[in-house]
């Protein structure tokens, strides 16, 4: 599916149930257009009260119409206003009854927290990531990545600064499933490399915000050649997302001292896992035999495996001294 066709299909998914509905909203704000920005604002400044508004009530309070309600309710993947009121009606009786929690995450970190509050707030952040990444996900666009890794014959990956972390981690997953990947954490060394890929193989590109200049460039590159383009972002609506063939969307919010930033990090790993044990049982004997042969060529430089040994090797005789039995 090309031209980022996978991409908008996404926007409009089956409905979904967020964990965290205020907080996915906040998570996509950047990627509203004007009027769903306004409607999003209305939301989160005064969710009881928009919880019991209708169609009307809501386009009149963010000064939009109701055309507007109808595709701000459609772009978080709820079928219309009715569904979309619903969920609010449910966050709203959620937030009543953790309220403490939620009003924490929500004002980050500040100077005056201690460290069990700062401990806290960042295993909240985190944690919340990883539920809200696993509902946001798209079971389309993740078989068709899994679709298009096993097809292909080599597989190329890109990311910058964090996301280079998480596509090491993604290209040692890989290769240790027998999957040539190569990953690249710099534009020109994934530019002088585009000769690498070929029509049928896929780059992986990996950006939160999915506006970064080089992410989009070399996408751009690879995607002129014939490359399956997949995308693993935060944002609904980027140029990157519009370029790629593939969305798989992510779900962390950032906060005050960007402790977001480990959140962020932390969902798009949670993709990645899930891509590749769903790789994995594609080619399960291959996989097996492949993992089996990484554990043993690295086995022997595993100190504690060799002292183990030897330790076996050393132990003593059983029989005492003195010819006693």
């Amino acid at each position: 599916m090309k031209g980022g066709a996978m991409a908008q299909q996404s926007l409009a998914a089956v409905p979904v149930s967020y964990s965290d509905l205020l907080g996915e909203i906040r998570s996509s704000f950047t990627s509203f257009h004007a009027t769903e920005a306004a409607i999003a604002t209305c939301v989160l400044e005064d969710p009881q009260s928009v919880a019991h508004m209708n169609i009307s009530q809501l386009a009149e309070c963010s000064k939009t119409s109701v055309a507007s309600v109808v595709r701000f309710s459609k772009t978080i993947g709820y079928k219309g206003y009715p569904e979309f009121r619903m969920a609010l009606i449910s966050e709203v009786s959620r937030i009543g009854l953790t309220n403490t929690r939620v009003s924490e995450l929500d004002s980050g970190i500040t100077i005056e927290d201690s460290a069990e509050e700062i401990i806290r707030k960042i295993s909240l952040a985190d944690s919340q990531a990883i539920q809200t990444t696993a509902e946001r996900l798209d079971i389309d666009s993740f078989k068709a990545t899994v679709n298009a890794w096993n097809s292909a014959q080599t597989i190329g990956i890109f990311g910058l600064a964090s996301s280079g972390y998480v596509a090491m981690d993604l290209q040692l997953k890989l290769n240790r499933q027998g999957k040539p990947t190569t990953a690249w954490r710099d534009a020109h060394t994934a530019l002088t490399s585009v000769s690498l890929l070929k029509p049928g193989d896929c780059l992986v590109a990996i950006s939160h915000s999915g506006t970064t200049v080089d992410v989009v460039d070399v996408m751009q590159a690879f995607k002129s050649r014939g490359i399956t383009i997949i995308l693993i972002t935060n944002s609904l609506r980027s140029s990157a997302t519009a370029l790629a063939d593939i969305v798989l969307h992510t779900s962390a919010r950032e906060t005050t001292f960007r402790s977001g930033a480990t959140a962020s990090r932390i969902a798009q790993l949670t993709v990645v896992d899930c891509l590749c044990v769903a790789l994995a049982q594609r080619n399960w004997s291959g996989t097996k035999s492949a993992l089996e042969e990484s554990r043993a060529a690295v086995g022997s430089r595993s100190g504690a495996k060799v002292s183990v040994d030897e330790g076996m090797r050393k132990q003593p005789s059983t029989r005492t001294r003195g010819g006693n039995k």
